[in-house]
């Protein structure tokens, strides 16, 4: 490497494009200020190749450095020490990077982290878009260095292009046996992600507002398949995820501690849960495609068995992943149609799920007492408070009224207007007070389905709370108050019952999911949807059992020597053709692009009968050429003249000047071509 290397022209605009579209999809997600720092050095770093400003000197670095301190501190106390911070902490070290280069050395390692932000990248999404987006990335980059390796002369912006599309193309049957069959390694970026933002999914804590706010989000939280029969009718399509069973007054949470089970823990919450429920009728199997959510729970209808290993569900029917989610995760379960659980409920849950704060909300626990008190039965004490959400006026909307300090109170007698959560929180105080067990369920309600690939899809947008009573000889029986207030939303899907709702999907104005009233934007985005579906089950979820089904199909029956061999022998013929490739002798291996056009103009010629001879030069080709046909002498002596100055005189560093001669070759190719055709014709009529 030189100690002082000026770095060409062209080759900048290479490395800077290479730079713009790797630090792209992270101004997405990081701070503004991180992409403003990233536009002054990238216009820093070209100022400095017009000669207008210098290289930073060690004061200008130092005092970077500590104004990059301070704000990387402040950036983790905001952020938490996480995937965030890091990501802020290595995009500012790209970009200051940038501007240091002085040397090959220091351009390879901009380079270098080209191929690190694009890994990031793929933290945050695998989707097939996320992937064509980083191939390209990766073009460009391979691009970049076979332009920094290319002579003024030679240079090209297409067939560098075309050397890096080639190159990538070399390595593809190499990634086609190592995805096949060399066992996958768990990636590096499967990392918590630290969030307070409630958009990754319904939390294990609710208040009002907190399920709403996902209102306004198209994000898809996960697909779905059934297996074996249809889908259940959208009123029945509850996705159970927690359930919240403590209320101190304003939050609803879950009782138990624990983040999520390890095996011990596992072992018990199936022991209890294992006698505590009957189930009748068909069954129903289905798989799951989840989202990543950083979080332990899962979602499924209610009752659902897991099918795959390393889920566990708890004596609550809740269903939890052995770690956190932090990639698509595809899972099996079973339901049935038909079920009952815990028909005898033990003192200490029933308390638990009476459970009120002594005080507030008192105009609300009056009512529940007077209400209970006109009724015989439980059953008939549920359906008088929900003909009460129905008789009365109360509002289904995205953007409720802020409530007081007694929430409830304000809810049921000022304000009556909210989302799912508000009228969940309100029903399940109300049986609480009158001394009936109930308990809150968060989850998904409804999906869309999409025709090209059989499946449906879940979005943010259908989070739901519900209500869970305990009757005497029913065990939990599930209560929507929702439905009652606004039944489109359970019958016909929260799309229907929003349609009007300015704030529905207001975080998402550019989501294909705001036209599916087109039928072209629709169908679009349906196709889009299957595909990327295709692409998680079969590319981002291939794996073990996969791999194997694969080998047993192609080779019998497997062992470790059969398997080992095969891996072997793959990477053997992989090799092997990439060898092949790469060291087979080509006539026109790096020949300059002067050479090719004066290679084309003989190719021309040769097609009426005066072909150059082997060993000719080319003023003596050019003489008995226009010795046989004196008409083509202008434009072949001009080309001629071009070729030998391009070719043969001495290099020179002015690369603009250079690439004027060039083009002035290609355009003095054309005119003679355009001469060369009736001569081209009239030899073809006389062969």
């Amino acid at each position: 490497m030189e100690l002082a290397y000026q770095i060409p022209r062209a080759g900048l605009i290479w490395v800077l494009s290479s730079v713009v579209l790797a630090l792209a999809p992270q101004s997405l997600r990081l701070p503004i200020w991180v992409s403003i720092i990233a536009a002054v050095c990238i216009a820093w770093r070209i100022l400095i190749f017009m000669g207008k400003l210098d290289y930073p000197g060690k004061s200008m670095r130092v005092f970077v450095v500590l104004c990059i301190a301070a704000l990387s501190i402040s950036q983790i106390r905001s952020l938490d020490i996480g995937l965030e911070a890091a990501t802020t902490l290595l995009a500012l070290g790209f970009v200051f990077k940038l501007i240091e280069m002085q040397n090959k050395r220091d351009i390879y390692v901009v380079l270098c982290l080209c191929f690190v932000m694009a890994l990031v990248s793929f933290i945050y999404s695998e989707s097939v878009l996320t992937t064509i987006y980083f191939t390209l990335v990766i073009m460009v980059t391979i691009g970049t260095m076979v332009s920094l390796n290319r002579s003024a002369s030679s240079y090209d912006t297409t067939s560098t292009f075309q050397i890096a599309v080639r190159i990538i193309g070399q390595s593809i049957p190499l990634m086609i046996v190592l995805f096949l069959a060399f066992p996958r390694i768990a990636p590096l970026w499967s990392v918590p992600m630290q969030s307070g933002s409630a958009t990754i999914g319904v939390s294990d804590e609710m208040s009002p507002g907190d399920i709403s706010r996902l209102g306004r989000s198209t994000d898809l939280a996960f697909r779905v398949t059934f297996e074996n029969s249809p889908p259940p009718l959208h009123a029945n399509l509850y996705w159970r995820g927690l359930v919240l069973d403590y209320f101190d007054g304003t939050t609803w949470r879950r009782q138990d501690t624990f983040v999520y089970p390890d095996t011990a823990m596992r072992a018990r919450l199936i022991a209890n849960a294992e006698d505590s429920y009957v189930t009748s009728g068909e069954s129903i199997q289905y798989n799951i495609i989840l989202e990543p959510t950083r979080q332990p729970w899962l979602y499924g209808l209610h009752l659902a068995e897991p099918l795959s290993a390393g889920i566990s569900r708890g004596y609550k029917y809740e269903l939890f992943d052995d770690k956190l989610v932090t990639q698509r995760k595809s899972y099996d379960l079973q339901s049935f149609r038909k079920y009952e659980t815990d028909l005898q409920l033990p003192d200490s849950l029933r308390n638990r799920s009476i459970e009120l704060p002594e005080e507030g909300n008192e105009r609300s626990k009056e009512l529940a007492t007077s209400l209970r008190a006109g009724v015989e039965s439980d059953r008939d004490f549920v359906y008088t408070v929900l003909s009460l959400f129905q008789q009365q006026e109360f509002y289904y909307t995205l953007n409720p009224p802020l409530l007081g300090d007694n929430r409830i109170d304000d809810f049921l007698f000022n304000t009556r207007e909210g989302f799912c959560e508000h009228y969940a929180s309100a029903f399940t105080y109300m049986m609480r007070a009158a001394g009936v067990p109930a308990r809150v369920v968060v989850g998904y309600q409804g999906a869309e389905y999409n025709r090209f690939e059989d499946y449906m899809m879940v979005y943010q947008y259908n989070a739901h709370a519900w209500t869970e009573v305990w009757l005497e000889g029913e065990g939990w029986v599930r209560f929507d108050p929702t439905s009652i207030v606004s039944p489109d939303r359970i019958n016909l899907g929260v799309e229907a019952a929003l349609q009007n709702d300015p704030d529905f999907m207001g975080e998402s104005l550019l989501s294909l999911a705001r036209f599916r009233n087109s039928s072209w934007g629709n169908m679009l985005r349906l196709r889009m949807d299957a595909v990327e579906y295709e692409w998680n089950r079969r590319v981002v979820g291939y794996g073990q059992e996969e791999r194997l089904e694969l080998f047993e199909n192609l080779f019998g029956k497997t062992s470790e020597q059969k398997i080992l061999m095969v891996m072997l022998a793959g990477a053997f013929l992989v090799l092997l053709f990439i060898a092949l490739v790469v060291l087979r002798v080509k006539n026109n291996k790096n020949v300059s692009a002067t050479e090719k056009l004066y290679r084309d103009c003989c190719r021309d010629l040769e097609k009426i009968g005066l072909g150059r001879q082997q060993g000719e030069g080319p003023m003596d080709y050019y003489q008995r050429v226009v010795s046989q046909q004196p008409a083509l002498e202008p434009h072949l002596r001009q080309i001629t003249d071009m070729y030998i100055g391009l070719n043969y005189a001495p290099v020179n560093d002015d690369e603009s000047l250079l690439k004027g001669r060039l083009k002035s070759l290609r355009q003095e190719m054309r005119h003679f071509r355009v001469q060369l055709v009736p001569f081209i014709k009239k030899a073809s009529a006389s062969g």
